[in-house]
């Protein structure tokens, strides 16, 4: 193939999200960290998960680079993690390299891809190597040095994925911490795999499709299983929300009253919002029996959208919190804030906090979730706080995205800093600016640590690791690791050279933690600094069973 038309091109990212579909697992296993948080895959397999489905609603579109910015866009909306971040913005870029083309040469391609990895690199502030920025880079740059010899893009797949490979192989050598822990970068791993897949379909192979892909839930559930049996019964009833279309093909607009609906439905459930705007009418309601509400809506017209949720796996498991019907009142200054359980979102809600989204290690939200909460909240400025590393790019790509209101991103990594910047925070008489400071100032005068279990032996930070024993990670540094819960703690806290110094010392306690736990963190804590304060909450978070913040 000589020439890339439109058609090629929806070929060949369907088959890359093929091959990165049938290989995520292994790439959410390429983590640094022993522990069970890796999600690399997951996320990078979402991000081009949304460009497929973009190209699927452009299915009549023969202009490639339209196609092609229809593909990034739907990427942009779907990125999730750093690393899916970084893969909707090389296919941005690669479609700004497109724009104007019904058909692209090899040489237009390859002009493309280096404009895939200058977006890329310019997504991250700090760019790092050994990551999938230089497996992009060098792929890409081994390419346009070599194109004169490049007739085809069979030619061109080929060798920009030998050297994305050798690349990929490279990156321990440029980052010591995936030497130390004996992984290539899962990052760079995932980005090869849809490069591989892109290239097959060049050649007329179709990589195997027997995956199913859902993308990943953002669940709450303490066990990750659905609390909902044989066994169980429906003490709660179920969330309904719908919006309807009145018709004048059934009874219709004029005959539809608003207060007879609401009468009705108090008769068979409560916590209901019913609104009508023009001919549309949206409805929340707590029942038992959902079937009765579709059946008199349905009497007056169709469902534009039906949803329905066991509230007995919801109290366990899924609302954070409800998003309103109707906009709230304006103000200066609304907060966003990811929470990994429900306990800890409504701890974030009594602090201030207005929309609270699920999310955490496994379960990243993506950029098109941040902008439906940021659609929620009816304030000139949104502070949101991402509370994991692996997504503030996210929160940031989202932010650039949404241009009703200022949005900034607090540079939060865990919960419990998010816990700490809130309790100071004034909305009501501090600007943005004076806001963000105080939380600065409050990170930096934080120690975040965690602890969880190893699922392989692993070196990390000189600590030798073996599967099962659980670790102890100090500002994102792994300082210790026991077979003993208790006693790993105990080594964290005695690798922070200040500890005996600090005067409070907040724990999230995590889903499985006993009396027995708590009352062996208490008296160690006692031990080796009797004067310093323990507050403890019931964060409920899975993977890590302790959470600190240490002040």
């Amino acid at each position: 193939m000589k020439v890339l038309d439109a058609s090629s091109f929806r070929e060949m990212v369907l088959n890359g999200f093929r091959d990165i579909k049938s290989k995520y697992q292994h790439i959410n296993d390429l983590n640094v960290f022993p522990v069970p948080d890796g999600d690399t895959g997951t996320n990078i397999t979402s991000t081009i998960s949304g460009g497929v489905k973009a190209m699927e609603r452009e299915e009549n579109e023969n202009h490639l680079g339209k196609l092609a910015l229809a593909c990034s866009a739907g990427m942009l909306l779907s990125a999730r993690g750093n690393s899916g971040v970084i893969v909707s913005q090389f296919f941005q870029g690669l479609a700004e390299g497109l724009e104007n083309k019904e058909t692209a040469t090899v040489r237009d391609f390859a002009f493309a891809l280096s404009c895939a990895t200058r977006k890329a690199y310019d997504a991250v502030v700090h760019p790092v190597e050994g990551t999938i920025l230089t497996v992009a880079r060098e792929g890409s740059d081994y390419v346009a040095e070599n194109i004169d010899k490049i007739k085809d893009f069979d030619a061109l797949f080929r060798v920009l994925l030998k050297q994305m490979e050798v690349s990929l192989e490279h990156t321990p050598d440029l980052l010591d911490v995936l030497k130390e822990a004996g992984v290539i970068d899962s990052g760079g791993a995932g980005l090869v795999a849809i490069i591989e897949g892109m290239g097959k379909a060049v050649r007329g192979e179709e990589v195997d499709d027997s995956v199913e892909w859902n993308g990943p839930t953002n669940s709450l559930s303490s066990t990750g299983e659905v609390p909902f049996d044989e066994n169980s019964e429906l003490e709660y009833g179920y969330c309904a929300e719908f919006i309807l279309q009145l018709l004048n093909s059934k009874q219709g607009p004029e005959k539809f009253d608003l207060k007879a609906m609401i009468s009705f439905l108090e008769g068979i459930g409560d916590s209901i919002v019913a609104l009508r705007q023009k001919n549309i009418v949206k409805v929340h309601v707590h029942t038992k029996t959902p079937f009765k509400a579709m059946e008199y809506a349905q009497q007056y017209g169709e469902f534009v959208t039906w949803k329905m949720e066991n509230m007995s796996i919801q109290h366990n498991e899924v609302l954070l919190k409800e998003m309103p019907i109707e906009a709230p009142e304006k103000k200066a200054i609304a907060l966003i804030a990811v929470a990994p359980s429900v306990e800890i979102a409504d701890l974030f809600t009594k602090l201030g906090v207005d929309v609270t989204i699920p999310g955490g290690q496994t379960m990243n939200p993506s950029a098109e979730d941040f902008i439906k909460a940021f659609e929620t909240v009816n304030a000139d400025a949104i502070i949101v706080f991402p509370n994991n590393s692996n997504i503030i790019l996210t929160a940031e790509q989202a932010g650039k995205l949404y241009d009703k209101a200022r949005v900034e991103v607090a540079k939060t990594k865990s919960a419990v800093e998010c816990y700490s910047a809130l309790s100071m925070l004034n909305t009501y008489d501090n600007t943005v600016e004076e806001n963000l400071a105080i939380v600065e100032e409050s990170i930096r005068n934080l120690i975040c640590a965690e602890v969880s279990k190893a699922v392989r032996d692993s070196v990390n930070n000189g600590i030798n690791v073996k599967e099962n024993d659980f670790i102890g990670i100090a500002n994102h540094e792994v300082r210790s690791s026991d077979p003993s819960m208790l006693e790993c703690i105990r080594k964290l806290f005695e690798s922070i050279e200040d500890f005996k110094d600090r005067s409070v010392l907040t724990v999230f306690y995590g889903t499985g933690i006993t009396e027995e736990d708590k009352e062996g963190l208490r008296s160690m804590v006692a031990s080796m600094n009797s004067w310093m304060d323990l507050m403890e909450i019931e964060g409920n978070q899975t993977i890590y069973p302790f959470i600190f913040a240490i002040e």
